[in-house]
């Protein structure tokens, strides 16, 4: 291979590279769910792609804002960087359910934000859901079901029978910063633990489940699932 059609080919593998990088980087990621803190809204096993320009876009692997164009929303499903001193490959996926200057709280489970509860409808019959445990193994487990409605959004929740649902005290959203909360309410790890967290962590917000892997293999339904906000 002469020198030309060399630098031609490597031209050409760079231009490549350098395309899938600013895909990834500025416009979507996909990012796998190992935990059951946003089931039913998300599985365990799937794996969901991001809007990463949904709301601005940051200087690759760091918190640093190149451009904001938009604020997360109550509602809103969102990916971040661990908050609690985690590495910043270590991504958290959560629901917005309080932003800045909101008054919020949660009792037994039941959202309430600027002091109204919002609404919440327990559902009927029975409820069942795969957990994945850690020393390995699907398990089928009991759930109190419910759906809520927030700013428009309507999704549901998940409470575990005979045990406290995540309960947080009153408390006021800084400025620049949002409360999470997981659609699972007491598995989740989220604001309840590590408090509010600054804007300038989320990469971005929820978009699809593209492929969905789980106790009996692939999930054909959730190919292609739109994220419920």
């Amino acid at each position: 291979m002469d020198k030309k059609k060399l630098w031609a080919e490597v031209k050409g593998w760079t231009f490549t590279i350098l395309a899938v990088l600013a895909f990834r980087t500025f416009l979507y990621e996909a990012v796998y769910i190992p935990s059951g803190s946003m089931i039913p809204t998300l599985q365990i096993g799937d794996y969901v792609v991001v809007e990463k320009w949904a709301y601005g876009a940051r200087l690759p692997f760091t918190s640093a804002a190149l451009f904001d164009w938009s604020s997360p929303k109550r509602g809103d499903i969102v990916v971040l960087l661990n908050p609690s001193g985690g590495p910043s490959t270590d991504d958290l996926i959560k629901r917005v359910v309080a932003v800045a200057g909101d008054q919020v709280e949660i009792r037994d489970g039941h959202l309430v934000v600027n002091g109204r509860p919002v609404e919440r409808q327990e559902q009927p019959g029975p409820c069942t859901y795969w957990n994945l445990q850690d020393r390995g193994g699907w398990v089928e487990e009991p759930c109190l079901s419910y759906v809520e409605h927030l700013d428009g959004h309507t999704y549901r929740t998940y409470c575990t029978p005979g045990r406290a649902c995540g309960d947080v005290p009153s408390q006021t959203v800084p400025p620049g910063e949002v409360f999470l909360a997981g659609d699972h309410r007491d598995h989740s790890a989220d604001s309840r633990v590590f408090g509010p967290v600054p804007v300038n962590r989320i990469k971005g917000r929820a978009w699809v489940a593209l492929v969905s892997w789980g106790e009996h293999g692939l999930r054909w339904h959730r190919l292609f699932h739109r994220v419920d906000h």
